[in-house]
């Protein structure tokens, strides 16, 4: 009987759940739980993305109606805004291109084919979209009220681009003949948002396609650029540049001057290094320069920097990364390094730096001074200019700190303003400023070097 009482109150002891049996059914509540709620809120997400995609389709509709009101397809032009509607972020886009004769898409500036309508494509986008939600898009064609075209006749299509290759709105065109063809009654628009301008049923025959803005400069540092076209009856041809806002360089010659401020050359040559090449400005010495806004930016160089070619060894000397690691009077020179670019946004301005050569002269007597370039002496380490040019420092006397291009100088004085009666100053009245080398064998050859010793 005892041990029957005891088997009857272990057993009632074991009643109920144990807690691996509470644990499990945690865990499987937890899953429903959390199934449920994503399921909650991914029909959340959905029905607020079917609304928002609602909206999205109204302005779709908005900005092709608004496109279709314009009745002018010259007037559509590439445009993104935005706009919020019940909290919610749209960002809308319009992009447009002309549709020719035979059915293509052509830009302003690219393609062929005389232009029929203009397609437009509005594509509506919102924050929060789902990522298997694709965007609203909506088109339409949009042909003009007038005929644009004329068999006997052809089209002219001005694209400007500015750095940042987005249209460069505001430029004025002007196109004239000079080779058949014919005066336009009236010249293009200046260009819209997107860069494009056109001139329409031009007489068939050779053009000279300019354009100009305030402040505006090419890649070749002209304030107008031109390009030439043909245009030929029945068809539509290109003109493409780039053009924008320049950028102000303000400029420090003999930078890495720090004693008495040297004279300068009165014509001195200015090169500027850039992704676009060399390009040299003549007029002499100045306190700034207006260059285009190039993002890689630009090393400004004293003197004509010729790059070498095929059977023209060029003027390299003048920039110091040409020269080469080097020993010299026994002391070796690193290579020489040119200054970093630096660059400057449209309409922005920046400082530019640009060492030179420096050195001290004493006038024989009072007369005009000048500096002529020469061949470097034997172990100089001068990589040369076969150019030979000669700067003018005007009418001096005394004694003189001068400022020079890099490379190898022999400097002269005489009593007239052209030099036609100069001659060499002894090597006596030269002198050298900081670390650049010393006067070779003794003569009048003065070798001024942009590296420095190891």
């Amino acid at each position: 009987m005892t041990t029957l009482r005891k088997l009857i109150a272990r057993a009632r002891a074991e009643d109920g759940m144990s807690l691996v049996e509470v644990v499990v059914a945690l865990m499987v509540f937890a899953v429903i739980a959390l199934g449920v709620g994503y399921s909650t809120i991914t029909i959340l997400k959905m029905t607020e993305d079917t609304r928002a995609r609602q909206v999205a389709t109204n302005l779709a509709s908005s900005e092709i109606d608004k496109a279709r009101g314009l009745q002018d397809p010259f007037l559509v032009t590439n445009n993104t805004k935005t706009t919020v509607i019940s909290g919610t972020t749209y960002t809308i886009t319009r992009s447009s291109s002309w549709v020719t004769t035979g059915g293509a898409d052509v830009g302003c500036g690219t393609g062929t084919g005389s232009l029929q309508s203009k397609r437009v494509n509005i594509t509506v986008t919102w924050n929060g979209m789902l990522t298997t939600t694709q965007p609203v898009r909506s088109d339409t064609l949009i042909s003009p009220d007038e005929r644009i075209n004329d068999p006997a006749l052809g089209t002219v299509r001005i694209s400007v681009l500015n750095v940042a290759g987005t249209g460069s709105s505001g430029v004025a065109v002007n196109l004239s003949p000079t080779s058949g063809g014919a005066a336009l009654a009236a010249q293009p628009n200046p260009t819209d948002t997107d860069g494009c301008s056109f001139a329409l049923k031009v007489a068939p025959g050779t053009y000279n396609v300019t354009i100009s803005r305030a402040n505006s400069v090419d890649t070749n540092q002209s304030t107008t650029s031109t390009k030439s076209v043909v245009v030929t009856a029945g068809g539509s041809v290109a003109a493409q540049f780039q053009y924008d806002y320049a950028a102000t360089f303000n400029l420090v010659y003999a930078s890495n001057n720090t004693g008495t401020t040297a004279l300068l050359p009165s014509d001195l040559d200015t090169t500027y290094l850039s992704t676009f090449g060399a390009y040299v400005d003549s007029s002499g010495p100045k306190s700034q320069v207006l260059l285009h806004p190039v993002p890689s930016g630009y090393a400004g160089i004293a003197g004509k920097y010729i790059a070498p070619v095929a059977g023209n060894a060029g003027c390299i000397n003048v920039d110091p990364a040409s020269w080469a690691e080097g020993t010299v009077n026994g002391t070796v020179y690193a290579a020489g390094v040119r200054t970093a670019n630096v660059a400057a946004a449209p309409q922005g301005s920046v400082t530019m730096s640009i060492p030179m050569g420096l050195m001290t002269v004493k006038m024989p007597s009072s007369g005009y001074l000048f500096a002529v370039s020469s061949a470097g002496p034997t172990g100089s380490g001068d990589p040369g200019c076969s150019a030979a040019p000669t700067y003018s420092f005007g009418y001096q006397s005394g004694t003189q700190t001068l400022a020079l291009p890099y490379g190898s100088w022999i400097l002269y004085s005489g009593s007239k303003s052209n030099g036609s009666n100069k001659s060499p100053i002894p090597a006596a009245n030269l002198g050298l400023v900081g670390s650049i080398l010393n006067i070779l064998g003794g003569g009048t050859t003065v070798t001024l070097d942009p590296r420095q010793p190891k």
